[in-house]
């Protein structure tokens, strides 16, 4: 059976570090990724997200420069050089791996977001939010009761915000646009607080949770890392029991 076009443009989405700063994203563009991001599932249909869009390179500079910072004290000092290799074991270049890990070390991974021309920064950074007590509009009964019927609500919020961001990934793909989602610039509770007052979000009712930048690819997408096929990753009825496209034998 021959992919159809979303399931080509899922194989095809690549995370895009490099971003030709010469040509900008308009407005319009955005706008069309947002819109899709809305069009994810959430529980309840309560929509427990907003979306910050970045223009603003002072901004930019800002939340990545915590990138930059976060990057260099996971990889650069808190990570031993096996576990690297370890978790990079799919690049077979020596050298290409050589140079991957020094981008790692060094933060420079994590430039792009910057969006500064020297080093092809993107555009446009979008950042995602979700609210906390998961109590969105489309449910007015539900307000203030921190979720549905005593339910993990912030779980809920995630998810659909997680679900919101592959939305806008793959509209981004369909329209030409690369994006790159990163949350290392989010993973520590100081720096959620920064980009929160830096970005007047209303923390901690709503918390800034994943970040996209948005641009045009300045190069060809490449093949990314293997992906593990369904035969190694699915189980029929009971885990353990394989699924292959025969059924159980």
């Amino acid at each position: 059976m021959e992919d159809n076009e979303t399931i080509r443009t899922i194989k095809e989405r690549r995370a895009i570090r490099d971003y030709n700063t010469e040509r900008d994203v308009p407005d319009e563009l955005i706008y069309k990724i947002i819109e899709a991001g809305t069009y994810a599932p959430s529980a309840e249909n309560q929509q427990p997200w907003r979306i910050v869009v970045v223009r603003d390179k002072e901004t930019q500079e800002f939340i990545g420069q915590i990138a930059v910072d976060r990057t260099v004290e996971l990889f650069g000092r808190a990570t031993p050089r096996q576990e690297l290799e370890r978790r990079l074991g799919y690049i077979r270049s020596k050298a290409s791996l050589e140079r991957t890990i020094e981008i790692l070390i060094t933060g420079r991974r994590f430039e792009y977001i910057k969006g500064r021309p020297e080093t092809n920064g993107a555009p446009v950074l979008l950042v995602l939010c979700v609210d906390q007590t998961h109590v969105g509009n489309s449910q007015p009964t539900l307000r203030g009761t921190g979720g549905v019927y005593g339910w993990s609500s912030p779980r809920h919020a995630i998810i659909a915000g997680a679900m919101m961001l592959q939305n806008m990934c793959l509209a981004a793909a369909s329209l030409g646009l690369g994006t790159c989602v990163s949350s290392v610039q989010l993973d520590h509770f100081d720096d959620v607080g920064a980009i929160s007052e830096r970005l007047g979000i209303p923390y901690p009712h709503w918390v800034p949770i994943l970040c996209l930048t948005v641009g045009y690819p300045k190069f060809e997408r490449t093949l990314g890392p293997p992906r593990q096929p369904p035969e190694e990753i699915a189980f029929l009825n009971r885990w353990g029991e394989p699924f292959t496209l025969g059924g159980a034998e």
